[in-house]
């Protein structure tokens, strides 16, 4: 299989969460645009353009108010659907930024009651606007004009992102690179897995990883995978930690004031450590030297050698019965120091 290199990592990295935030943004912006245009037939040019914004902030009621027309009943329950709507997107965009699966998890059914507060106010502004038409006070005196296409828009981003905020819920670790996008979407959809949503370990997503094979191995990244990451950070973080505490076992040793039979015995054990390093580089210098010597050697030059390692061998034992009476001898000292 032909590999394709993605050379820009936040392709790769992108998820469901990051489609449901710009879901949420998209929908600040169509909240904001004119969905209802009303006219006044009686005054040139006095046209006034009302969003769902509008309607939260009393902007329809002010205009309805200069004409001495009452509110009904829809348009204040409009006016407070309106409110509730921009506040609850709000809250929803700011939950959306966190990453914790309980978070969003709640963020969903917030988003959730958004989207059916959305779908009322649009409901209830359609039907509003045709019995204004009929109205006896209100006709002559002011003419409507629906956009339905943006009376309707808010109700389908909010839906959006409940989708996409439910989604990133069930699968959390999902991302682009992986592949099988509406295949994902389905597994986090499914009404079976819906009672798992509420558990602790939601294994939707293992179950989806394990039924269906990803695209994963198609695309590659310049940088490191993110487990080789986490693994050469907690092998530093535990090479650290092992450098301070010898650090403190170094400095707690310094401290404490050794006693004449212990500085003894350490002089024997470092002097024990001198002689057995010395022992193994001479007899691996001998080792070589033996690898190194021809075959056609004569034999006398072989009982020579032999010799002359004899007498380096007897060297080296007397330097350590040497070392070790020097060792016996100092921790004699220390000892009648001691009974001193």
């Amino acid at each position: 299989m032909k590999s394709e290199k993605i050379y820009i990592k936040v392709l790769q990295n992108i998820g469901f969460r990051l489609f449901a935030v710009l879901s949420l943004l998209f929908l600040f912006v169509a909240q904001r645009l004119p969905a209802l245009s009303v006219e006044a037939e009686e005054l040139r040019d006095v046209t006034e353009r009302f969003s769902i914004s509008s309607f939260a902030f009393g902007n329809f009621a002010k205009f309805f108010d200069y004409f001495a027309i009452p509110l009904s009943y829809t348009a204040l329950i409009m006016i407070v659907l309106a409110a509730v709507i921009l506040m609850l997107g709000a809250i929803s965009l700011g939950l959306s930024l966190f990453t914790y699966r309980k978070v969003q998890v709640v963020n969903f059914f917030v988003s959730l009651v958004g989207t059916l507060c959305s779908i009322a106010f649009s409901v209830l502004l359609t039907v509003a606007i045709y019995e204004w038409r009929n109205d006896i006070d209100i006709d002559g005196v002011l003419t409507f004009m629906p956009n339905h296409f943006l009376i309707w828009l808010p109700v389908a981003l909010f839906a959006l992102a409940t989708l996409f905020i439910y989604t990133y819920a069930k699968l959390p670790g999902y991302r682009m690179a992986d592949g099988r996008f509406f295949r994902a979407m389905g597994c986090a959809l499914n009404p079976k897995n819906f009672p798992r949503t509420f558990k602790k370990d939601d294994n939707t997503e293992a179950i989806f990883r394990s039924n269906v094979p990803l695209k994963k191995k198609k695309y590659a990244t310049i940088s490191e995978p993110d487990s080789l990451k986490k693994a050469r950070r907690s092998a530093s973080k535990s090479r650290r930690k092992a450098d301070k505490a010898k650090a403190a076992d170094l400095a707690e040793a310094s401290s404490k004031k050794l006693s004449n039979l212990e500085l003894a015995i350490n002089k024997r054990e470092h002097a024990e450590r001198v002689a057995n390093r010395l022992v193994d580089s001479e007899n691996s210098a001998l080792l070589k030297k033996k690898n190194s010597k021809k075959s056609s050697t004569s034999k006398k030059s072989n009982s020579h050698a032999s010799a002359s390692r004899l007498s380096d061998a007897e060297k080296r034992a007397r330097a350590l019965e040497i070392a070790k009476l020097k060792a016996k001898h100092a921790e004699e000292i220390a000892l009648r120091n001691k009974k001193i």
